[in-house]
């Protein structure tokens, strides 16, 4: 299974909590709208309660994965990493050539 903190794919869940609370801050405004104009039954208004605090709880679960994300540091020796010679990974450049030996090989 290959390394979260190495996948380059773009994360969609902030995204998709981020869509979700901004849902449910359109909800929260336009179900009282249709409630009083008479598109919805009375019975939608025992969600319209509710609606501010989910939104709420969305906009922080959306912002602490996106924290989350990008918080994560990837394996990836990217080519601003390799000129500037910073990176975890063995990403740093050295003006030395590479000298291979044959002390550490068991025969």
């Amino acid at each position: 299974m290959p390394d979260p903190a190495a996948d380059p794919r773009p994360h969609r869940a902030p995204k998709a909590l981020g869509g979700l609370a901004a849902l449910a801050c359109v909800a929260c405004c336009a179900l009282p709208v249709l409630i009083t104009a008479g598109v919805l039954g009375a019975g939608a208004g025992a969600v319209v309660g509710w609606l501010p605090a989910v939104a709420v709880v969305l906009v922080v679960l959306a912002a602490g994965t996106w924290w989350l994300g990008r918080r994560r540091t990837s394996c990836s020796c990217s080519s601003s990493a390799k000129a500037i010679g910073e990176g975890g990974c063995g990403c740093k450049t050295s003006g030395d050539p590479l000298k291979i030996t044959g002390a550490g090989r068991r025969a």
